[in-house]
């Protein structure tokens, strides 16, 4: 891995791009771990193409688990014709057309999941910023690891129901009388944040192991979260389950070939997978590591998961951030009543770092959901 340091800026290289092409490029005080086809991307569409900016719908969806009941939900971001009004969804204020008309057209569809104990709202700023850039944000709620609910934290239930809510999410935006006909099913692509990026692993094909789940401990530093005693011992009986006995909730398989890319950020449970549970994900992906995951210590999850993903997988490091960084922008409300989230090292912009995010992702959803292939 290439690694370059500009007033503790961070840069890991793309993979299989020899040394002599790879590439890095400063942005807002963030180093892009840009290969050499996405430097070149950058001179001809910097900062996203501008051909068109589009307002921000947003629809509130509602769909139930079968086996428990639990209501998901589905916050649908799209383009609208309407203009956008300020919106308090508390403790969340964002700027929206609340069902406002779809704009005419075909949107590829991009599903978030969030990371734990939050909710499809948490990250808002990038699904604003990618509809009106032309997709489709889907982004449920997901019952039982949410920052109202955190009942399935560190069981088997936090990982393998996820895809099954985002399937549900899926179809209730392909059944919408309004949203339905504008939203190109033929076009997925799925960002997933902490817990969010195994779902999205196993949405694009990837299979479990326990195994790794049983020896993580042994690698561990003794503060990690996954090894304090009340985790454990939450943990003990998704353990010993063996990938068999490990069913999709529902009765439907986690893999959707409806998901054609993922984009996973400051992944957790990077132990949950191997080398041959990895292989049967065939889509493109890329990864981005938050240097300062005290969640998920990047080390075990994001740099292992690099270890197993194709050698073309482009991966990024955001340095000083922690997992909290990718949260959105914090208000005044969510500083005073939600503190820990909202709190950053004197290093990072928060800004700065959804910037160049938004601007990664852009790049890599707009090349494989919107077919812009890019040149010199």
């Amino acid at each position: 891995m290439e690694r370059v340091s500009l007033c503790r800026v961070g840069c890991a290289g793309t993979f299989g791009v020899a040394a002599g092409r790879r590439l890095c490029a400063v942005a807002l005080g963030i180093c892009l771990c840009l290969g050499l086809s996405l430097l070149l991307a950058g001179t001809a569409h910097a900062l996203g193409a501008r051909d068109g900016v589009n307002r921000v719908g947003l629809h509130i969806l509602n769909e139930w688990e079968e086996h428990s009941g639990a209501r998901i939900a589905i916050y649908v971001w799209y383009p609208t014709v309407r203009p956008e009004r300020s919106v308090f969804l508390d403790p969340y204020a964002i700027s929206a057309a609340r069902e406002g008309k779809p704009e005419e057209g075909k949107f590829p569809v991009i599903l978030l999941s969030h990371a734990s104990a939050e909710s499809g709202l948490s990250h808002h700023d990038s699904a604003e910023f990618l509809v009106r850039k032309g997709f489709i944000v889907v982004a449920p709620t997901h019952p039982g690891d949410n920052y109202l609910d955190t009942s399935r934290i560190y069981t088997e239930h936090q990982v393998t129901d996820r895809p099954y809510h985002l399937q549900l999410a899926l179809d209730a935006v392909q059944a919408h009388p309004e949203i339905g006909p504008v939203a190109d099913m033929s076009n997925v692509g799925v960002i997933g944040y902490g817990t969010g990026a195994a779902a999205a692993m196993l949405l694009a094909g990837a299979m479990p192991d326990t195994e790794g789940l049983r020896s993580y401990c042994t690698k561990a530093k003794p503060d990690d979260p996954y090894c304090s005693d009340w985790a454990h011992a939450r943990l003990a009986l998704f353990m010993n389950k063996t990938a068999e006995e490990l069913q999709p909730a529902g009765g439907r398989p986690w893999h959707d070939p409806r998901v054609k890319c993922v984009a996973l950020l400051a992944p957790a449970y990077g132990m949950l997978f191997n080398a041959q549970g990895v292989a049967s994900m065939q889509v493109p992906s890329i990864l981005i590591e938050a240097e300062r995951d005290a969640m998920n210590w990047p080390e075990l999850h994001a740099q292992y998961l690099r270890t197993l993903l194709p050698e073309k997988t482009s991966y990024f490091i955001l340095s000083d951030a922690t997992s909290f960084t990718l949260h959105a922008i914090c208000s005044e409300r969510m500083r005073t009543n939600y503190p820990a989230v909202c709190r950053d090292s004197e290093k990072v912009d928060r800004k700065a770092v959804h910037k160049a995010v938004n601007d990664i992702l852009l790049r890599f959803f707009g090349k494989k959901l919107q077919g812009k292939v890019l040149s010199e």
